[in-house]
């Protein structure tokens, strides 16, 4: 997406906008997004450390992609048991590839907050390379064009990053609400 972005915009001049706007500009708007989706992510990476350690943390931390399925039965002494009443594996038979819902959760927290700091240190570096010049001449030299496309490269990835931390978000709170209706009996 990245490469397409640059070639139309250098080559084919199909983006008349970016002539008009300066790179000092572009990257003060990319730093206030970074800002906002560190700060997010942040919030987020706390708020599920901060799960209470009940019945559903106990439930995320002992389920997870290729184990099998492990129901809570009580907070008081933690009894783990597959639903389907098959024997449970002890935790050091579920192999090294094993993650836990839980730490695939906190996982995207912390590298949505990696991506977006990387994203703003790339915007100050193509700050610092293109100087005050405009995003898109047709004048600019390789240099300028690689920039462009590291830039336009790890804003798209930082963008879908952010788009699967609220991703992520949206469907802890969905799981938790129908893991909370189950115990209500409903």
């Amino acid at each position: 997406m990245a490469g397409l972005l640059t070639y139309a915009a250098f080559r084919l001049a199909w983006l008349p906008a970016l002539t008009k706007v300066s790179v000092k500009d572009f990257v003060a708007g990319i730093l206030a997004f970074s800002a906002l989706g560190f700060g997010a992510a942040t919030a987020a990476t706390i708020l599920a450390l901060s799960i209470p350690r009940g019945r559903l943390y106990l439930t995320m931390i002992v389920n997870g992609k290729g184990a099998p399925r492990a129901v809570i039965r009580s907070d008081e002494n933690v009894v783990a048991a597959d639903p389907t009443g098959a024997p449970l594996l002890p935790s050091d038979q579920y192999g090294a590839e094993f993650r836990s819902y839980y730490g695939d959760l906190i996982f995207v927290f912390l590298w949505t907050m990696a991506s977006q700091l990387a994203v703003g240190a790339i915007g100050l570096l193509y700050l610092a390379v293109v100087g005050d010049l405009n995003m898109v001449d047709q004048a600019h030299c390789v240099r300028s064009r690689l920039s462009f496309f590291v830039m336009a490269t790890s804003v798209s990835y930082a963008m879908l990053q952010m788009g699967s931390l609220i991703r992520a978000i949206a469907d802890y709170a969905r799981n938790q609400e129908q893991y909370d209706r189950r115990g209500l009996g409903l």
